[in-house]
């Protein structure tokens, strides 16, 4: 029970973060599309940077960098070209599946699983204290870097939406651009902030994706960044929302991983789990929606 506890968390993180990407550009009114695009780039390209620099917050911040800026030149090709954004969030789901290929032949001379020799090995760890509390206590222990970020960040961007001007403003060029040019609102520059958080938080969920496994294989976000587009919708726009959402795609997900461990199921039938938990999640919100 403990260890599906652990999955649960730690598979949630990583849906989480890019639910966190979706949700900015969600409210800025034109989802990002190319989550699972951006993911896979930043899944491969922060291990390599750390590789690379024997750093792994070097590694980590060069790929957070690129992230942004993957996302602002989705938006860019949107806002400058009018390209149809969802097209272009494809175009780059497409494109990241080929790019890392390609980086991974021509720089690493494979196209098989990467392993990565990082300076910094991404370990589990305990709270002192906290992870020593009765029952609530497995919250604190046992969990990655990654894992203790998500919910600072859930805290963090909860704050940032509900109670500043930042995030008044960014529901206010979602709802509606004329009313937010009236209201003397920049309305590029915070669709532009939005793809750029987007791509930001992409990248983390790629970090925590690949950096805990010191590997990288083709794909390897195997529909998470789409799951996260589910939780997006599911939590409404909202951080809080948006956790909860994670939290049961996560638990789908550790399940599945734990079943095919223990039971003789076939393992390609227990990989449909997540899948079908998005769809009936999907299905009841809608049915609710028109209620």
């Amino acid at each position: 029970m403990e260890a599906l506890f652990h999955e649960t968390i730690s598979s949630s993180t990583i849906i989480f973060f890019a639910a966190l990407g979706g949700l900015f550009s969600s409210i800025a009114g034109k989802i990002n599309i190319g989550l699972e695009g951006l993911m896979l780039i930043s899944a491969f390209l922060i291990p390599y940077f750390s590789q690379l620099f024997g750093n792994v917050l070097v590694g980590l911040s060069a790929g957070i960098l690129i992230g942004g800026i993957l996302g602002a030149f989705i938006y860019f090709l949107h806002c400058r070209f009018k390209a149809n954004i969802f097209v272009v969030g494809l175009a780059m789901n497409l494109f990241a599946a080929g790019l890392t290929t390609f980086l991974s032949s021509v720089l690493l001379q494979t196209k098989g699983t990467i392993y990565f020799s990082l300076p910094t090995k991404i370990r589990p760890f305990d709270i002192p204290v906290l992870s020593n509390i009765p029952i609530g206590g497995i919250l604190f222990s046992h969990q990655n870097a990654f894992d203790y970020l998500s919910f600072i960040f859930m805290v963090a961007i909860y704050v940032l939406l509900e109670k500043t001007f930042f995030g008044l403003r960014l529901k206010t060029v979602g709802f509606n651009h004329k009313t937010a040019e009236s209201a003397g609102i920049n309305v590029k520059k915070y669709s532009y902030g939005a793809y750029i958080l987007s791509g930001t938080f992409c990248a983390l969920s790629g970090a925590a994706l690949s950096l805990p496994l010191e590997s990288f294989v083709g794909n390897m976000t195997n529909g998470r960044g789409w799951i996260a587009l589910v939780a997006v919708i599911l939590g409404k726009n909202n951080p809080v929302g948006v956790l909860g959402a994670a939290l049961l795609f996560g638990f789908s997900s550790a399940l599945a991983n734990v079943l095919q461990v223990n039971t003789s199921i076939a393992p390609k039938l227990l990989m449909t789990i997540p899948f079908l938990v998005t769809l009936f999640a999907l299905i009841a919100y809608s049915a609710k929606e028109k209620d």
